[in-house]
């Protein structure tokens, strides 16, 4: 059995890879067609066979209705199926990518004695969703893996590699990693030995597969329309399934023919209605797939400056640009990359295999983190067990390591002793004996060979000093010049509060694992006579400030027979979250009244795409937005051009008419209306700055009364900072800050307001106005206007909030949010 996992998996969007590392050295292993890349391809023919791979592949152009190929992109989604005609089956794409996974095992298995690794580490895009990560570990578990695959961001494994592979020290790289299906970058520092990735940006809906779609309807398929006499020739028209399939896997295959050559000739041949089959022709040249590819690489290439300006870094300072994905084998990708205007102008390094660096990365990592321990430590009658505490990989020639020796019956501990040595090392090594403590345990120091592994071996003797029967007995430790640091979290994750704002409690980027708390306080009263009211905790992943922009990942719900008392409002409620390596997340709501927690249900196992008619009607709706702006002030212009020059209304109108056919393109086209709509929700704030300054400069001025009347000295000064930092904020056109101040001078206008002695009576006669005077509530205004004639001030107050709850529930919000304490 292996002491560190060692084998590590590219699970990729067009081709999977698999790599493992032995005594230092990374070799990808080959799959029965002698070939280091299997492609993410399922063909089953009939029940009960399934290929994966090649034969898969090469299937996609004549049987599209019996192979699922580029399915990563679904990965999560409930509703997501690829049914198979022939066998009578549907697979989700957990199930698909798990005969992947099946297959990459045996693979290993062929080359290592037929004995299939029992865990390996799976790369993930960066960008991924929870969902999406979740469900990656479940196809490792549907593959047979026997302990819970750990996950590692692609980026982050391509890092690994190549800081492996590379001595050079005190450096930044930037890697980019543009694959089949997903998009990532990453800033990477190495410092003294320590490889750390500092920032990364992505986009888990941006790959090659997009390119080569983008060929197809926007090249290939009018041109066979055009020559062939096809009608209604689309990709979401049923009847021309087959002829889109074949066109994709051409422009695919042209793609990778113009990385060099300077054009390509595609011959093959379509069907007509008639199923008669007809041969299109078509050259495509290596400037029409720019032309085609740019507004992808433009997207990549913003996503990059991104991470480096959240970083605090430019261009100049980051030493190589490390190319990887297939996506990045295109000379006009890597041309526009080394241009300083139109690119990043960044030296580039495509000295390992863009295609196979990711499932090294993966394997380099894996050597670095121990094979899961027995479920228990409890050994037989008369014998003995170790639990071993080291790390498998450092950077010091003189680590510590220690461990707990366990038996089945009480032993006198201090009797006993441990020996540890290393009889081949240069020079050979060992402790002498060291007493073990009463709770069996022990510490010590050993010394290293320099850049080798050592194996160390542990001898456990009695009082007598009769060796004893140890398992395990052995343990190995590597010395590299190189640390790699922990991963990070891919998404900003927090919780939606009353105002429709997002409220991160974990932060992008956080090294991993990771835990964030915050405190809040409720809206309304939980009351156990009211089974209708809830506390509703929405659950958000994502970037956004404004909530609906995120995607939400889980609802936590506290509903009246779950606490013990009534929660007046206002109540203390403490949100933690808690992110492992594998960004899998807990989130657990304590409500500190009642002192009782409550964990988050993360619906991760029922996250569905839209269907094809609303993303048509959202994208009717963001199109109709887009129309309104340009009707009104200028303001906005230059975003609305932007907007419409980058390609991104194009891409998303191409994804919804997919959608039809595809749950790929409609979690694609999903993602790119969020993203539309909150660039239309940026630029919608920069046409209404103005009105937003005039409602602030009116308010200010007219709490300017009331605070000198009714407000204390701390009042007015709190009003011209207010005023100060609203001009500031104006004259940045900083549209959030300018908000963030209208939502500070409205508690304390109403602060203001309550100040006032007539309060009572105004909020009395707005209720008056809302409620009329009928049933209960003509009662209680009668007794309201008895309390004001008799000048009965507390009086009048209870009557207004007992006519508040008479008001409609939405207007007593009987779900009840949270606020930042």
């Amino acid at each position: 059995m292996r002491d560190t996992i060692d084998f590590g998996i590219d699970l990729g969007t067009t081709n999977s890879a698999i790599a493992v590392v032995n005594d230092g050295t990374v070799t990808v292993i080959k799959n029965n067609d002698g070939w280091e890349t299997t492609p993410s391809a399922v063909w089953i023919p009939k029940p009960g066979v399934v290929h994966v791979g090649r034969r898969a592949r090469d299937r996609s152009e004549n049987d599209p209705e019996n192979v699922a190929a580029e399915f990563k992109l679904e990965m999560g989604l409930a509703d997501a199926r690829r049914r198979f005609a022939k066998a009578a089956v549907e697979l989700t794409p957990q199930q698909l990518s798990a005969e992947v996974l099946r297959s990459l095992r045996a693979d290993a298995a062929h080359q290592y004695d037929n004995v299939p690794p029992e865990v390996a580490v799976i790369t993930v895009p960066a960008a991924f969703a929870l969902n999406q990560n979740k469900a990656t570990v479940d196809a490792a578990a549907l593959a047979g893996f026997s302990a819970e695959c750990p996950l590692v961001q692609e980026p982050t494994a391509a890092a690994f590699a190549y800081g492996f592979h590379n001595t050079a020290d005190r450096v930044y790289w930037m890697v980019f990693d543009f694959g089949g299906g997903t998009f990532d970058a990453a800033v990477v520092s190495k410092r003294d030995g320590d490889l750390r990735v500092l920032n990364h940006a992505g986009d888990p809906y941006l790959g090659g597969k997009l390119i080569d779609w983008a060929l197809v309807e926007r090249v290939l398929a009018p041109a066979a329309s055009r020559d062939l006499g096809f009608s209604e020739f689309r990709r979401d028209n049923p009847k021309w399934l087959k002829n889109f399939a074949i066109l994709k896997q051409a422009a695919q295959d042209a793609k990778i023919q113009l990385s060099r050559l300077g054009q390509v000739d595609i011959t093959t041949e379509l069907l007509d209605e008639g199923a008669s089959r007809e041969t299109f022709e078509y050259t495509l040249t290596r400037d029409e797939l720019d032309r085609v590819a740019e507004p992808f690489y433009v997207r990549a290439i913003k996503l990059c400056r991104s991470a480096l300006g959240e970083a605090g870094l430019g261009a100049d300072d980051i030493d190589r640009l490390l190319l990887v994905g297939g996506v990045t084998l295109a000379p006009g990708l890597r041309e526009r990359l080394a241009d300083p205007r139109h690119g990043l102008g960044i030296e580039l390094d495509f000295s390992l295999d863009p295609t196979t660096v990711v499932a090294c990365g993966a394997a380099i990592f894996a050597s670095t983190v121990r094979s899961p321990e027995p479920a228990s430590f409890e050994p037989a009658p008369g014998e003995f067990t170790l639990e071993r505490h080291y790390d498998p990989s450092v950077t010091t020639t003189r680590p510590t390591v220690g461990g707990h020796v366990h038996s089945a019956a009480p032993v006198d501990w201090t009797a006993y002793s441990v020996t540890l040595s290393n009889p081949a090392g240069r020079p050979p090594f060992t402790t002498g004996r060291i007493a073990l403590a009463a709770d069996g345990g022990f510490l010590t120091e050993v010394d290293l060979d320099p850049h080798q592994t050592s194996r160390f071996t542990v001898e456990l003797t009695d009082a007598t000093g009769t060796p004893r029967k140890l398992t395990p007995d052995t343990f190995p430790i590597t010395h590299g010049g190189t640390e790699f640091g922990g991963p990070r979290l891919g998404h900003s994750l927090g919780i939606q509060v009353a105002d429709g704002r997002f409220e991160p409690i974990l932060r992008k980027n956080a090294t991993l694992t990771a835990k964030g708390k915050k405190p809040f306080l409720t809206t309304g009263a939980l009351r156990r006579d009211d089974p209708e009211s809830v506390l509703r905790i929405t659950v958000l992943q994502g970037e956004h400030s404004r909530a609906d922009r995120n995607r939400e990942v889980g609802v936590l719900e506290i509903r009246p027979r779950d606490v013990r008392i009534d929660l007046p409002a206002g109540s203390g409620v403490e949100v933690t979250f808690e992110a492992n390596t594998s960004n899998l997340v807990t989130v657990v709501a304590d409500v500190t009244l009642v002192g009782e927690q409550f964990d988050a249900e993360l619906n991760l196992d029922s996250v569905r795409t839209r269907s094809p008619q609303e993303l048509e009607n959202l994208l009717h709706e963001a199109e109709e937005r887009l129309a309104s702006l340009h009707s009104q002030a200028v303001t906005g212009e230059k975003r609305l051009a932007e907007l419409e020059k980058d390609g991104t209304l194009t891409t998303v109108r191409e994804q919804v008419r997919a959608a039809r056919v595809d749950a790929g393109a409609a979690a694609t086209a999903e993602d790119r209306l969020r993203e539309l709509n909150a660039r239309l929700d940026d630029i919608e704030d920069a046409v209404k700055l103005p009105e937003l300054v005039q409602q602030v400069d009116e308010l200010l001025d007219w709490a300017a009364g009331p605070a000198e009347r009714f407000g204390t000295a701390a009042d007015r000064q709190a009003l011209a900072d207010l005023r100060r930092r609203a001009r500031e904020a104006a004259d940045a056109e900083d549209v959030a800050a300018v908000r963030n101040q209208l939502d500070r001078i409205i508690p304390l206008v109403l602060e203001l307001e309550r100040r006032n002695p007539d309060w009572p009576v105004r909020l009395f006669y707005s209720l008056e106005s809302v409620l009329g005077a009928t049933g209960q509530a003509d009662a209680l205004i009668r007794e309201g206007k008895r309390a004001m004639a008799a000048n009965d001030v507390r009086g009048l107050e209870a009557v207004n909030q007992r006519l508040i709850r008479l008001l409609p529930r939405d207007a007593q919000d009987a779900i009840i949010t949270l606020v930042p304490a």
